[in-house]
């Protein structure tokens, strides 16, 4: 395993995680979301997400939270990994977004690079599903690796 498969792994988990939180939902979607929090996109979501082939799948868990103005955070919890920060954008049942984070956790001050996960996805009988597109760079800015992978979360409640 090579250190740019465990990165592209991560990668593509942190892109499922990202893609559920960064749906933004547009025109009267945006006002019944922020009036009834367990309406469309908004709300926090239990995202599981796979790599596609020709990576081994490489399951994850990851919690997105997407939030009224466009903004999405994803946390990988299995295995942990980094804060992913980004936006969203859509309507009351389809979305994209952009997810941005370090490569892995700075160690020593170093720059670890970073990764851009773009999602793509929708929302079907309160199920979230869709596609992501995780691309690596070195801390000069070089793309190092690229990847894609799916995912499917349902609303995560208190």
């Amino acid at each position: 395993m090579t250190a740019s498969s465990i990165d592209r792994r991560h990668l593509v988990r942190t892109a499922a995680g990202v893609a559920v939180g960064g749906v933004l939902v547009a025109g009267s979607g945006v006002a019944a979301a922020s009036a009834d929090e367990h309406a469309g996109l908004i709300g926090s979501w239990w995202l599981e997400h796979s790599d596609d082939a020709p990576a081994p799948p490489s399951p994850g868990i990851a919690i997105v939270s997407m939030a009224p103005g466009g903004v999405i955070v994803a946390n990988d919890i299995r295995p942990a990994g980094v804060v992913r920060n980004g936006s969203w954008s859509g309507d009351a049942d389809h979305f994209r977004a952009i997810l941005w984070a370090p490569l892995a956790p700075p160690t020593g001050g170093a720059d670890p690079g970073s990764t851009r996960v773009q999602i793509q996805g929708r929302l079907s009988g309160g199920v979230m599903v869709g596609t992501a597109a995780i691309t690596g760079y070195s801390p000069d800015g070089t793309q190092i690796f690229s990847g894609t992978g799916t995912f499917r979360g349902t609303r995560l409640r208190a």
